[in-house]
Order: structure tokens, then C-alpha cells, then sequence
């Protein structure tokens, strides 16, 4: 007997607190769940939908520092360029 992913299972919603690309990438993280049950869970066949994911987690790793970084009192909301002005 063969297990056939049929996307029935129960969702649960997202929390508020759920780090950034855990909320940014979640299209990404299904479609790597999605491949896997399709291709009996053979990782290598599913590694462009593994790097777009590792992608879009960069990504909203670097989006979410440079808001933190933009929001910090210490910086007055500005952000220094490369050669120390602000």
C-alpha cells in the first residue's frame, strides 16, 4: 500500500509571534512538503523547491534585520551607509 498525500489535513493559524520566515515563506515550505509525499520522500528530487525555500528565508531573515536595525532608538531610525554617514 502506498501513502498519497491528499492535502486534507487540519491547518492550525499562524501565530504572531512566529519568526519571519516561518510567516514569509510558508507557500515555500508547503510546496517542499507537497514534493516530498509525491516523489516518496526522495529528498533530491525535491532540491529546487529546498532552495527556493532556503532562499525566501534568507531573504526574510535579512528583511526583518534591516527593520529591526531601521526601528532601533540607537540609530534615530537611520540606517549608516558604508562610508559612516548617516
Amino acid at each position: 500500500m502506498v501513502f498519497v498525500y491528499t492535502g486534507k489535513g487540519r491547518r492550525q493559524a499562524q501565530k504572531d509571534d512566529a519568526p519571519p520566515e516561518q510567516r514569509k515563506c510558508a507557500k515555500q515550505a508547503c510546496a517542499i512538503q507537497w514534493c516530498l509525499a509525491k516523489r516518496d520522500h526522495k529528498e533530491h528530487l525535491c532540491q529546487n523547491f529546498i532552495d527556493d525555500w532556503q532562499d525566501c528565508c534568507e531573504k526574510a531573515r535579512a528583511a526583518a534585520a534591516l527593520e529591526a536595525l531601521a526601528s532601533s532608538p540607537s540609530t534615530g531610525g537611520k540606517i549608516a551607509d558604508g562610508n559612516g554617514a548617516k
